[in-house]
């Protein structure tokens, strides 16, 4: 009997934002977001890497609050 509710493996990538070393989860193909698998339907999902790298920068370097 298999448990289909039991999670797959999940592959990360790791991005430097300054000093923050971050996980990527996702591919070329199917996009990239911060979160792993299903929860990556809730959150931007970007087409690139670069996308998802220069979103992180501008969050870092705008002003606390006004993201």
């Amino acid at each position: 009997m298999t448990d289909s509710s039991r999670e797959t493996d999940v592959r990360a990538s790791l991005l430097q934002v300054g000093l923050e070393v971050i996980p990527v989860y996702g591919d070329d193909q199917s996009g990239w977001s911060l979160e792993p698998g299903p929860a990556m339907t809730r959150l931007p999902v970007y087409h690139t890497i670069e996308e998802l790298f220069f979103a992180l920068v501008n969050l870092n370097l705008s002003v606390e609050g006004s993201a």
